[in-house]
């Protein structure tokens, strides 16, 4: 989105008042440039967010989903020929049969915390994919299974409400736990400088739009 210099050299000067830091040209244009792309794209997802609900309205049991998306699932990539959009989201035609058939809980595609992916196994507990296979062979632990349209393996889904040891095993991992809390403190850190520059452009944006009624007042 292209911005004028006087909307960047506002947003520079309101930075500056709210948080006693000047912003070089090339930060201010970049910051300003993201928070206006930011808007944009709240702007396009609750369009787009409020035309599907208006939809499903007529039709109930959903409709093909348009563009490139992924499964909030199995994260596989979707198109209009190969995903679906109802109540419970964008999914991919195999995980929505799994939906449709009950061979998954609704609750996964509301609560996409409530269960562990093959590929979270390898990330959390360094579990290769084939020790996990011998694992379920042996019972120990449980997943259901997401099949494709010929019966084949799409996606194993292990709940953790059917896995407690994977649960505790999450919470007692102490590597794990330095990471997240190492994670977790550059994430907040990040996130204040941008919440302090997203501030600022929303100050920006109120005092144009303050000036633009008053104009309007006067006429």
């Amino acid at each position: 989105m292209q911005l004028s210099e006087e909307s960047v050299d506002e947003f520079k000067e309101i930075y500056k008042k709210k948080y006693g830091k000047e912003l070089g040209d090339a930060e201010a244009h970049e910051s300003a440039r993201k928070l206006a792309g930011f808007f944009e794209l709240l702007y396009k997802c609750a369009q787009e967010d409020s035309a599907k609900k208006r939809r499903l309205k007529k039709e109930p049991g959903g409709f093909p989903t348009d563009g490139n998306r992924n499964c909030l699932v199995c994260h596989a990539m979707i198109t209009s020929e190969n995903g679906w959009y109802d109540k419970y989201g964008q999914k991919c035609l195999n995980c929505q049969r799994a939906l449709n058939t009950g061979a998954v809980p609704t609750y996964v595609f509301i609560n996409h915390d409530s269960f562990f992916l093959p590929w979270q196994l390898k990330s959390k507990f360094d579990l290769p994919h084939a020790t996990m296979r011998k694992l379920l062979r042996q019972g120990k632990l449980t997943a259901r299974v997401i099949t494709t349209e010929n019966g084949g393996v799409h996606e194993y889904i292990l709940l953790k409400k059917e896995n407690p040891a994977l649960v505790a095993l999450e919470k007692w991992n102490p590597m794990r736990k330095s990471y997240d809390r190492h994670r977790d403190k550059v994430h907040r850190r990040e996130m204040r400088e941008e919440l302090k520059k997203l501030k600022a452009g929303l100050y920006a944006e109120h005092a144009k739009w303050k000036k633009k009624i008053e104009k309007l007042r006067t006429r």
